[in-house]
C-alpha cells in the first residue's frame, strides 16, 4: 500500500473480487463499498473481543438460545404443513 494523502491510502484489490462487490452493491464507488467492509470488519472483531453479550449471556447461553429457538421454529413449520 502506498499513501495517497495524509487522510486516504491506495490500496490493490483483485479484479474479480471487486467486480463481485460492484455486482452486489450497484451504484456504490469502490471507496464506499471498501470502507463499508473494512467497517464491518472492525465491528466483528470488537464483537469478538467482549467476552460476553450486553445482555449478559455467555456465548454457551447465546449459543443454547439461539438452538432451542430454530428447533422450536422447525418443529412449528412441520406442524404447519400436517
Amino acid at each position: 500500500m502506498s499513501t495517497a494523502s495524509p487522510d486516504t491510502t491506495t490500496v490493490e484489490i483483485g479484479t474479480q473480487l471487486l467486480d463481485a462487490l460492484r455486482a452486489l452493491n450497484p451504484g456504490q464507488s469502490d471507496r464506499s463499498l471498501l470502507e463499508r467492509l473494512a467497517r464491518i470488519e472492525i465491528g466483528y472483531g470488537v464483537m469478538r473481543e467482549q467476552p460476553t453479550r450486553a445482555d449478559g449471556l455467555s456465548e454457551d447461553e447465546a449459543n443454547e438460545l439461539a438452538v432451542r429457538a430454530v428447533r422450536e421454529v422447525r418443529a412449528e413449520m412441520r406442524a404447519e404443513r400436517r
